[in-house]
């Protein structure tokens, strides 16, 4: 199930941060909206803090996730990444 979520998040890439933002999350991978474009195959890490409520909690969660690029596409004035989250863990909650 994919939940239409629209949250910041900072892509580490080679020891930089390029900021993101989510289109939608599913357990599997997230489609993200950037300014520039990613490299298919690429692997990235990233946080995403999720809403409690979706997570069936009572408050937001903050996952560490380790992924690779899948799908890139180009929109009017934005690129989109595709990614899976191959592994997470939860850093606080």
């Amino acid at each position: 199930m994919r939940f239409p979520l629209v949250l910041p998040v900072l892509l580490s890439l080679d020891g930089r941060e390029v900021p993101a933002l989510t289109c939608n999350v599913s357990a599997s991978g997230v489609l993200f909206e950037l300014e520039a474009p990613l490299k298919v195959g690429r692997s990235i890490n990233f946080q995403l803090r999720m809403p409690g409520p979706i997570l069936g909690v009572p408050d937001d969660v903050l996952v560490d996730c380790a992924g690779r690029v899948v799908r890139c596409s180009v929109g009017q004035r934005q690129h989109f990444a595709a990614a899976t989250i191959d592994e997470y863990r939860f850093a606080e909650h």
